[in-house]
Order: C-alpha cells, then structure tokens, then sequence
C-alpha cells in the first residue's frame, strides 16, 4: 500500500535535511578528532593527513555517484550511503587502530561525498520551476543550521561523554533524518528524477551537444572551485588569523561576527530566492560578488574589532547569496538525472578547490602579505563568478529565445 507524499515544502526540508545531516557527520566530528587523536597517544601530526583522507574521500565519490544516479535507484543508492555513512562513523570512535581509523574516514569520505551529490542533485532535478529559487536557498539555509548544529552537537558530546560517544552522536541524525524519508517519502522528487528529460531519452550525455550548455558547465565548475577555495582559504583560513592578530577579536567575538554572516544569510536566503524565481540573475550575482572581494580586501586593511567583524558578517551574507544562482542555472540547463553528473563534478571542483585554497593562500601570505593574499582570494571569485554572470545571461536569453517551457526542469 502505497503512503500519502508529504506536501510540497515538507518534501524540499525533507532533502535537504538529508544534505544537512550528512555533513553533519563531518561537522560533529571536526572539534572531536583532536581529542580522539590524544586519547589514542597519537602524534598530533597525524591530524593532517587524517583530515585529508576524508577530503579524498569526497573526491573520489562525487562524480560515480552522479553519473550512477542515470543506471540505478537513486532513493535506494541515498540510503545505502547513508546507512553505511551512520554506521562507519559511529564505529570510528570505537577504534584504537590508527590504519583502520585512516581506512574508515576514508571511506566516510566517499559515502558523504556520494550522499550529498545523490541528495542535492534529487532537490535541483524535483524542484518546480516557479520556485527553484526559493528551494535552492532552503537547502542553503538547512546546510547552514546543520554545520550550527553539527559543531555545538560535537562539543557538548564531547566535553560530557568523551570522543567515543560523539561519534556515536554524529550518525544518529543520518538515520532520524533517512526514517523520515523512509516513512514519508518525498516521491514527488523522487518521480521528477525518473521522468525522462524533455527533448531526448535519459540516460542522455551529461554534456549536451550545444555548446551553450557546455559553457554553462565550465562556467559552473569554475564558480564551485572558486567558492569552496574562498570558504576554505579565507573564511576558514586566513581570515580567522587575522581577526586574532590584528582585528582585535578574540575567539568569542570572531565567534559571533560569523555567526551573525550564518544569521543574516538564513533571514536573507528566502528573498533572495524569490527574487531569482521572478528572473533576477545578474541583479543577484554581480553585486554579491562584487561586495565580496571588497569585503575580502578591506579585510586585509581593517586593524579594530568593529570594523573587522561587520566585514566578516557582510563576507558571508554576500558569499551566501552569490551561491544561490549556480545551483539555479545547474537545474535550468541539466535537468532530471543529468544534474547528478553535473553536481558530481562540479562538487569535486569545490572540493579541490577547498584543498587548494589554505595551501597558496597562507603561502602567498607568508610571501607578500595577508592583504595581497586576500585580494588573491577576491581575483579568483570574480574571476570565476563574472564569466559565470555572463555565462548565465546568455543561456537566459537562449532559452527564452527557444520558447524553452520548463515543467519540473
């Protein structure tokens, strides 16, 4: 007997709950694995290349899991990878082997990278035109409550039960979330991923053969791997160092400058969205992008607390809404379960570039300076993030041109 869908809206939370819990194995486990590495006497050198097998993980899972999305289940491959990814995580801080510790973050890495890439590639194939905007900024805000969520989760379980418990603790949201689904399925998406895509039989080329498609996806994994090295090197890199060392913030107050970037975005997201849904794209895009690299380069010059933390609020509310139109235009011009090798692709781009970003960054720092190195940060984002706009506006025009009439993608 077949269950009564959730409405429209609780379907969207619904997915992207499952994006959010997800990374929250990952985010619960960040202020844990120091301690966990203590605990087992390991060396603190140690720490790197753990943190980076999960990192590898990501990447060698993102795009198979697109691209797999076209031959298999994609509800049964999600919950597959969701159940292992609880089950590794919580036996993680039951082990005192350093090697199987490295093969289970590993492995966590490749189920994470696979979940999330199945999971958001679902949300952009099943959400209705009119309101693509709109939904594509939930799952912006969900992700952002979760990493909240995520971190406060692993220090409270930590600091009371030890580092065993708190991976215990990051995997009991996957499955809270993935019962969630499995008694109320979000069928709707689920159907829009396994309806054929319009003008041809799917599977069809992830790449179609025009080729303002194929600028729209180099475009877009340039934006994904400029974004993520922003993120990494800056936001979670550099800047942090700087609010210490000449900003005049202490943790507390570093604390709070990001938590109100992550506060803002989540008020700002819902209008943002809807403006997209009434066709704004450039009017979204450039100046976001515009006001961070001003944001990054004052914040090579800004030597006091206040004006330090008002750019760290004003960096991630413009990062936050400069990330809203790529997931947009991914869905506009890869619909149905072509957007699974899209997103794949394009969320290994970002992943390298959150590899790539700290390592030249802090070098270019050591080098010539933290403000030349932040301006390096802002070059990259408009130099990815302007084509993009232009990128975007063309196939705008193009598919308007066509009398292209979306339905579901």
């Amino acid at each position: 007997m077949r269950r009564s869908a959730p409405a429209g809206w609780e379907q969207t939370i619904l997915l992207c709950t499952l994006i959010g819990t997800a990374q929250m194995t990952w985010g619960v486990v960040v202020p844990v694995l120091p301690l966990h590495m203590s605990a087992l006497h390991a060396p603190v050198i140690l720490l790197g290349p753990l943190i980076a097998a999960f990192a590898i993980g990501r990447v060698i899972g993102n795009i198979p899991a697109g691209l797999l999305m076209r031959r298999w289940n994609p509800r049964l491959m999600l919950h597959v990878c969701l159940g292992l990814l609880a089950a590794i995580t919580a036996v993680t801080g039951l082990v005192d082997d350093l090697g199987v510790i490295f093969a289970l973050r590993l492995a966590a890495g490749v189920l994470g990278g696979a979940a999330v890439t199945i999971a958001f590639a679902v949300v952009l194939a099943g959400a209705p035109a009119a309101r693509r905007g709109r939904v594509v900024a939930v799952a912006n805000v969900v992700q952002m409550s979760a990493a909240a969520v995520g971190a406060l989760l692993g220090g409270v379980v930590v600091s009371i039960a030890g580092s065993a418990a708190a991976f215990i603790a990051a995997a009991v949201p996957v499955v809270l979330a993935a019962a969630w689904e499995l008694v109320r399925p979000a069928r709707g998406y689920w159907d829009a991923v396994v309806r054929p895509v319009p003008g041809g039989d799917d599977p069809a080329p992830v790449v179609a053969d025009d080729s303002p498609r194929r600028g729209v996806l180099i475009s877009l994994i340039a934006v994904s791997f400029a974004l993520f090295f922003a993120r990494f090197a800056a936001e979670q890199g550099l800047v942090p160092v700087l609010a210490y060392e000449q900003g005049g913030l202490d943790p507390v107050g570093l604390g709070l400058a990001l938590a109100g970037g992550t506060m803002l975005s989540m008020l700002a997201l819902p209008f943002v969205g809807r403006a997209i849904d009434r066709g704004a794209r450039l009017t979204v895009i450039l100046p976001s992008t515009l006001a961070s690299a001003f944001c990054l380069v004052a914040l090579g010059i800004a030597d006091s607390a206040w004006p330090f933390a008002l750019l760290v609020v004003a960096y991630g509310l413009m990062t936050s809404v400069a990330n809203v139109v790529p997931g947009v235009v991914t869905a506009e011009a890869f619909p149905g379960r072509r957007a699974g090798g899209v997103v794949g692709v394009t969320r290994t781009a970002g992943d390298l570039g959150a590899a790539a970003g700290p390592v030249l960054v802090f070098a270019l720092a050591d080098g010539a300076g933290p403000t030349v190195a932040l301006a390096g940060v802002a070059v990259v984002l408009v130099l990815a993030l302007g084509p993009f706009a232009a990128v975007t506006h063309r196939w705008t025009r193009l598919r308007t041109a066509r009398g292209v009439i979306e339905n579901g993608g």
